[in-house]
């Protein structure tokens, strides 16, 4: 069962709601959208991961259109992820200690900032999220690593042009060395997007690879 509602007013506030059959109460995760937005490939997203039991929530970080690509900011990402993690928590059908959180793209990024920020986050999932972006320490991933409170799960086109194999690299080090429960999935010849099925570089069999250790690290993390 899925659902776009509106949970806050001011400013608007649209989370897309997939949730599993039955009572629950379910483990959830929390969507970081892509840069293009809440769309169609993300509602997937949050569908798919319904079907295999998880509550989820995405969030339209752009408010219904008020923001778009140029004015978004960390500040208003994370006001909004606060106010869907509070909103979430408060559901009778889920289970509050068991909060994961999954982001693409720039979104990617975000999920990296929240395991090190939240303590309610126990798992974590980046897809082509980027390691080594951001203003100063507070907010560049590589060097959040050691603050990340449950273990993260990177994903990485080899081929990505906006994300090096360096920095991948050197990003697995810091993330292996923190915690063996940390994990590093680079896939050959695929770039950016990989996993999108409306993106011309959809790769359907590293698509479905990288989705199978998707749902492998949340079920043992967050199940």
């Amino acid at each position: 069962m899925s659902s776009l509602k509106v949970i806050r007013e001011d400013p608007k506030l649209p989370v897309y709601f997939s949730q599993p059959e039955g009572e629950g109460p379910f483990p959830v995760v929390i969507l970081f959208m892509h840069r293009p937005g809440l769309d169609k490939p993300q509602k997937i997203v949050c569908d798919d991961l319904a079907k295999a039991g998880f509550f989820v929530a995405g969030t339209d970080a752009y408010r219904a259109g008020v923001l778009n690509q140029d004015s978004y900011t960390d500040d208003t990402i994370f006001e909004d992820f606060e106010y869907v993690l509070e909103y979430v928590k408060g559901l009778e059908n889920i289970n509050s200690e068991k909060i994961g959180t999954i982001g693409f793209c720039m979104g990617g990024r975000h999920g990296y900032i929240a395991a090190a920020r939240y303590s309610d986050i126990k798992a974590t999932v980046s897809y082509y999220g980027f390691p080594t972006r951001g203003n100063d320490l507070s907010d560049t991933p590589i060097d959040l690593v050691s603050e990340f409170k449950g273990p993260v799960l990177g994903i990485f086109g080899e081929t990505d042009p906006m994300i090096s194999m360096d920095n991948v690299n050197l990003f697995r080090e810091v993330l292996l060395s923190a915690s063996d429960d940390n994990k590093i999935e680079v896939y050959e010849n695929v770039g950016h997007g990989f996993l999108n099925p409306d993106s011309p570089r959809h790769v359907p069999d590293s698509a479905a690879k990288a989705w199978l250790k998707t749902l492998e690290h949340f079920r043992k993390y967050l199940c």
